[in-house]
């Protein structure tokens, strides 16, 4: 049966106003597959949330969804191939607060895209990051582990696998008043493997990439960096609990296109990225690793993105933490 497109009459007079770039779009979107650009390493906590989502995504759609892992760099290899990519909603970055928000503050023009070069299309999940050690470990409590580094200079050393995780690393520095020396990995999951085998002292991360070691008795996560605990994991104890009220960050997963894809195929991903999020596997996945759920439309999605990268360059900018180099 002949697909039928995606314009109304209204949005085929507004694509007539708006010329030839529009008038391309109206060709049967999708009509061929779709890449879902991620800029992170498989099992990151991106990666597992991107391929329920292509799963859903192929099945709504009718065509394939392929995942691209395109890692390194704090995610700017791959969010850089989205930004170069062509505006027709078949390449899709699935971006997150250290690519499309962190990131711009961190590396001001050294990027190789700039955050005018996406446009948001949909939300997909948030979740607090939680500062994670080895399952054995003498320290119990942030305090602990405070205690400890102030009596042994130098002996405290912190994994990040993002921008975001970094900048928690520096702060949790400062505001604790300790040394400690940040470890950058490519992602959250090799910053975790070495915790794990005791090669740094600790990390941050989200809860979905630390999910598996934490059922593996293998990790341990001292605290959440929320204001309230997480009620996925209530046993956890928030940094505020334990004496740093200031302590928070969230890290959120977002689905991103190159700036200048058509409004009709905007709405359609919006939609189709909204009814994936609350397909049953996605549900059972955020609430078993820690997730909520981000229920925004296009214009929602877009007016968060602006925030974020005001509100980040704000925070990087009054806290003066410097990327790891």
């Amino acid at each position: 049966m002949k697909k039928k497109t995606l314009f109304s009459a209204a949005a085929a007079l507004a694509c007539l106003a708006a010329g030839a770039a529009c008038a391309q779009a109206q060709d049967v979107y999708p009509s061929r597959p779709i890449t879902l650009i991620v800029p992170f390493g498989a099992g990151s906590g991106t990666d597992i949330t991107t391929r329920l989502l292509a799963k859903s995504m192929s099945e709504q759609l009718k065509v394939p969804v392929l995942v691209d892992n395109k890692a390194g760099a704090n995610g700017a290899i791959g969010a850089q191939a989205a930004a170069k990519a062509k505006a027709d909603g078949y390449t899709l970055l699935i971006g997150s607060a250290t690519t499309n928000a962190v990131n711009f503050a961190f590396f001001p023009g050294r990027l190789g895209y700039e955050a005018t070069q996406f446009q948001g299309v949909a939300g997909l999940s948030s979740s607090p990051v939680s500062l994670y050690v080895e399952a054995a470990s003498l320290w119990k409590t942030v305090p602990d582990l405070v205690a400890d580094a102030k009596s042994n200079p130098g002996k405290v050393s912190c994994g990040s696998g993002n921008a975001v995780t970094q900048v928690a690393c520096e702060i949790f520095r400062l505001q604790a008043g300790i040394q400690a020396t940040n470890i950058p990995y490519k992602s959250n999951p090799q910053s975790l493997t070495d915790v794990v085998g005791k090669q740094v002292s600790d990390a941050f991360s989200d809860p979905s990439a630390a999910q598996t070691y934490v059922e593996g008795k293998r990790l341990r996560a001292l605290a959440v960096a929320s204001a309230a605990r997480n009620p996925v994991r209530p046993g956890e104890p928030t940094f505020r609990e334990q004496g740093m009220p200031e302590f928070e960050f969230t890290a959120w997963v977002s689905v991103f296109a190159p700036t200048g894809v058509p409004a009709p195929v905007l709405e359609r991903l919006n939609a189709v990225v909204r009814k994936a999020v609350d397909s049953p596997e996605m549900v059972q996945t955020l609430a078993r690793t820690g997730g909520t759920a981000m229920h925004f439309n296009q214009q929602e999605t877009q007016a968060f993105y602006r925030r974020e990268v005001e509100r980040w360059a704000h925070y990087i900018k009054d806290s003066g933490v410097k990327p790891e180099q």
